[in-house]
């Protein structure tokens, strides 16, 4: 029990899409293992979360409070983002008033996505309770990206997001990055995105980083299959900007036979529909196999029924799928931008190739398809060895000592 975390009460904005639209990520399971650390330490917890709720309504130190959107919907990014801005709306008003009702000392954004930010601002700004956002990332690929609109607009536009979606996600970015000035304390989970936002214009002194963590223990509790039944295996978001279409490019560039030559997906998201018609596009409908969103108990076995993890995505903060890749036993092929060169560098399993280099990410895919079973276990040792020092403990502990400080100032 941490004796300065016992008696504070804390308010929390937790919205996440609902898992028919896009998969649960990685700030969404931070905040899931954070909140329970909290928890145990005696950290009073009010939260208010969208529909589904992730969270365990057991804990006698959390009390979750859940908030539904009119309507709900998975076609097309304008009607996601209309129902992501009415629950917002809502959040705001039910943010101020739980804020209140149960007489908070501090509150907390787990993400610093539109949605939970601008709700905990808002609260914020009624209250004048002091504000923690954690800040996963922000949508830019290298140290020297440009961080004004027009840049912005441009990078959305390079990934291949329509206008109108570019333009609302460049807004979202100006928008955030505002509101992070503004917080007393930004909370990230990578050297890269606290750069970004001191960058961005975040005092150095109120940015603290934590990292994230992986569970290994539950992990290492799903068995391996005696053999592996996909060659590949990507696991995310079905969205541009997790390079999902890159993807199809570089298995249509993979001919057989290439080992079993059949690439799992896993996953859901907003761009799924265009993701069909282009596997049809490329002929590869006997060759990628899409599997929709799944526990994370059947993601592991996933995994582990895999020979390499792939990985094109263009912005992440940490990587925590990576991170769960590893701890399966498998080797990644990913893009190298600066948060994963950070975190997984090191990582002789971990294959970096230059963004959006479609050849270098089919060679290095193929090389780790055609080790022998001597070079592949070398990999597979590396990887789970390398992910023993992510602990959520250990950042919990972090986050924790920064909430309390901030709480009891």
């Amino acid at each position: 029990m941490n004796p300065r975390a016992k008696g504070s009460r804390v308010f929390c904005v937790f919205f996440h899409p609902n898992q028919r639209i896009t998969a649960v990520g990685g700030a969404e399971k931070r905040f899931i293992e954070t909140s329970e650390f909290f928890a145990q330490q005696g950290l009073e917890l009010v939260v208010l979360e969208s529909t589904p709720s992730l969270l365990d309504h057991g804990n006698a130190h959390r009390q979750i409070y859940t908030l539904s959107s009119l309507f709900e919907t998975s076609r097309g990014w304008f009607a996601i983002y209309a129902n992501w801005m009415l629950w917002t709306a809502l959040a705001c008003v039910r943010s101020v008033l739980l804020t209140r009702e149960f007489k908070c000392r501090l509150v907390l954004a787990p993400n610093n996505t539109m949605p939970n930010l601008l709700s905990a601002y808002f609260a914020h700004l009624m209250t004048r309770l002091p504000l923690c956002v954690v800040a996963h990332h922000m949508d830019v690929t290298s140290r020297d990206a440009s961080r004004d609109f027009a840049g912005v607009l441009g990078s959305y536009r390079r990934v291949g997001y329509g206008l109108y979606v570019s333009f609302m996600k460049a807004v979202a970015f100006v928008t955030t990055a505002h509101m992070l000035r503004k917080a007393n304390v930004c909370i990230t989970v990578s050297d890269f995105t606290a750069q970004t936002l001191r960058r961005l214009g975040v005092k150095p002194q109120r940015i603290h980083v934590s990292g994230n963590g992986v569970d290994t223990q539950r992990i290492d509790q799903i068995a391996a299959p005696p053999q592996k039944a996909y060659s590949a295996v990507f696991v995310g978001r079905i969205s541009k900007e997790k390079g999902v279409f890159d993807l199809l490019k570089v298995w249509s560039r993979i001919t057989p036979p290439v080992v079993l030559n059949r690439l799992l997906i896993v996953g859901s998201g907003p761009d799924i529909a265009k993701m069909k018609k282009e596997i049809l596009t490329y002929g590869l409908d006997e060759r990628v196999v899409l599997c929709g969103g799944v526990s994370d108990e059947k993601m592991f076995s996933l995994l582990k029924s895999s020979k390499v993890f792939v990985f094109p995505s263009r912005f992440e903060g940490w990587g925590l799928a990576v991170a769960e890749a590893l701890a399966c036993g498998v080797p990644v092929v990913c893009y190298d931008i600066p948060a994963l060169r950070e975190v997984f560098g090191k990582c002789k399993s971990v294959f970096f190739t230059p963004l959006g280099n479609l050849e270098a990410f089919s060679e290095a895919t193929e090389k780790v398809l055609n080790l022998n079973e001597e070079e592949y276990a070398k990999l597979r040792e590396e990887s789970t060895s390398y992910v023993q020092q992510f602990s959520w403990k250990e950042v919990g502990m972090k986050d924790l000592r920064a909430i309390v400080k901030l709480a009891s100032e």
